[in-house]
């Protein structure tokens, strides 16, 4: 797919799930005492909705930097590119060296592709993994996890406050994604890609 197409699909993927996350944000039952089951239910898929939004906007964004370095619109270095590609070089049983899939973790995976778009667009992204914001999203994504692989009945209750740190998290990586807009932005306008 050709960076155009990479772009048009970011954008339409993204739309969609803006949508779902806009819609159920308002069925939630926020200062509602006793939600009603259907209530509950929009709690769970809100969560699970804020999360897929944010990790199709890390894999789009991944895929972007690739590409754009791949066509020397942007400078990484080699072992950035390679990890970004989340490829790692194997050794093959006749000597030579190969290369193998290897997925990052989310976690890691948002550090890389922000730190590299910084890297990439020779300009850092005004954002810090390690502060207050970045440990809400954490303890979002762990309740993320909670509620898309329970263990017990209580992992699958979602509390206003858990709300409240799912709808930090989203403002955070709101800011991250931001961010990676604007230094995008300023290199392509730089460089008139």
């Amino acid at each position: 797919m050709d960076l155009y197409g990479r772009l048009v699909e970011l954008q339409g993927m993204t739309r969609l799930l803006i949508d779902d996350v806009r819609r159920l944000k308002r069925r939630l039952g926020v200062g509602n005492p006793d939600p009603s089951p259907a209530l509950k239910t929009n709690r769970r898929f809100y969560i699970r909705a804020v999360f897929a939004l944010v990790e199709a906007f890390v894999e789009q964004h991944r895929r972007l930097l690739v590409e754009l370095a791949q066509h020397g619109m942007i400078v990484l270095p080699a072992k950035k590119l390679q990890r970004l590609r989340e490829m790692k070089p194997v050794l093959l049983d006749d000597g030579s060296v190969g290369e193998q899939e290897q997925y990052l973790q989310i976690f890691d995976k948002i550090k890389e592709v922000y730190k590299a778009a910084g890297t990439g667009f020779g300009q850092d992204l005004n954002i810090t993994f390690g502060d207050e914001g970045w440990a809400t999203f954490k303890t979002a994504m762990a309740l993320r996890n909670r509620v898309t692989h329970p263990k017990r009945v209580a992992d699958c209750c979602i509390e206003e406050p858990d709300l409240a740190v799912v709808t930090a998290a989203n403002e955070w990586f709101k800011t991250l994604q931001n961010e990676f807009v604007r230094v995008a932005r300023a290199h392509r306008t730089a460089n008139h890609w």
